[in-house]
């Protein structure tokens, strides 16, 4: 919903009182400009019809003051220069009309200030409650970030007491997992609260933080390139974590004993909507081996958040790819995303 208070919104430029003469006399000029084309077709007819219009208007953006002004000014030009105009003069009948005339216009501009004052209230009411919305989505996410770290030092904890090799193990991976999601998670939250994320921004700054934190000091490198894209905050956050996956497994799977490689990470448009495409160069994988671990059924699960299809296949290393239907992102931030 638009602000209606023209002055409020001005205040910081004019005194309200100037705001609201220049609301006043928009309303005056508007009268007039619509009075000098009538007078072109009919000379003298109707007087005071533009006086509603403009007294409306003048009310709406600058209140009730300013409607009572462009009220007066119009029936003064209007009396003076269409009624009173010579060769004629004006009669009883028209001095009722004009009085009959600013009662009807008192009523509009009363309506109009009713109409002001209740959109003000709902744009006031709906400011509060947005902001009470954000600051307790910040908090969320600030609780959540919480609960991420206690969570990966209570693991921590467990494995530093455990003695079992298997069981350490694991505790180690579910920690990597946890790391990696709160990473997806901080990365998003940190952008500016808008309808649709920047995703190429965001893929970037991603594997710029994968690449700082889950690559050994090896010869890997990480390239990433993105078309310029915008999707919703919750497919953001799947897509996300598909590709920290994927990452993830490339570099803990794909380059045994300090191997030398390369990662691409490639997010852009195809002929059927959507690619992101994790490539690396390294061992491969036997096709013939079913993949039913815990990594490959949280690339399911997040390829689906996604809205998407995943499919890996060895090709001079691994390939990774999640197709994603046309409407998962646009590629300008006007573009109707239905969110």
């Amino acid at each position: 919903m638009v602000d209606l208070d023209i002055p409020r919104l001005l205040s910081g430029v004019a005194p309200r009182w100037a705001s609201k003469t220049a609301c006043a006399v928009l309303g005056i000029g508007l009268a007039v400009l619509l009075r000098f084309i009538v007078e072109q077709i009919t000379p003298g007819a109707a007087p005071f019809a533009f006086v509603y219009p403009a007294a409306l208007m003048a009310t709406l953006l600058g209140g009730w003051q300013a409607g009572l002004g462009t009220l007066i000014g119009t029936e003064f030009l209007a009396w003076t220069f269409v009624v009173s105009r010579p060769p004629g003069g004006h009669t009883e009948q028209q001095i009722a009309g004009a009085i009959l005339v600013a009662l009807t216009a008192l009523a509009v501009i009363a309506v109009g200030e009713a109409f002001r004052v209740a959109a003000q209230k709902i744009v006031t009411e709906r400011n509060a409650k947005l902001a009470e919305r954000e600051l307790l989505f910040r908090e969320l996410q600030h609780r959540v970030s919480n609960d991420f770290t206690i969570v990966n030092s209570l693991l921590d904890l467990q494995r530093r007491r455990s003695t079992d090799h298997e069981t350490r193990q694991a505790l180690e991976q579910a920690m990597g997992r946890i790391r990696s999601v709160a990473r997806v998670h901080h990365h998003l939250y940190t952008l500016p609260d808008i309808g649709a994320i920047d995703f190429r921004q965001y893929l970037s700054d991603l594997c710029t933080a994968l690449s700082q934190a889950a690559f050994p000091p090896t010869g890997l490198y990480l390239r990433c390139h993105c078309d310029q894209a915008y999707m919703p905050r919750s497919r953001a956050i799947a897509v996300g974590l598909v590709t920290n996956e994927l990452v993830t497994n490339a570099v803990k799977h794909a380059f045994p004993n300090d191997r030398a490689g390369n990662i691409d990470v490639r997010f852009q448009k195809s002929d059927s909507g959507w690619l992101l495409s994790v490539k690396d160069d390294g061992v491969g994988f036997s096709q013939t081996t079913p993949r039913t671990g815990l990594g490959t059924s949280l690339l399911e699960e997040f390829a689906r958040q996604a809205g998407g299809t995943l499919s890996i296949e060895a090709s001079n290393g691994t390939l990774a790819r999640l197709a994603l239907p046309p409407g998962a992102a646009q590629s300008s931030v006007q573009d109707d995303m239905g969110i």
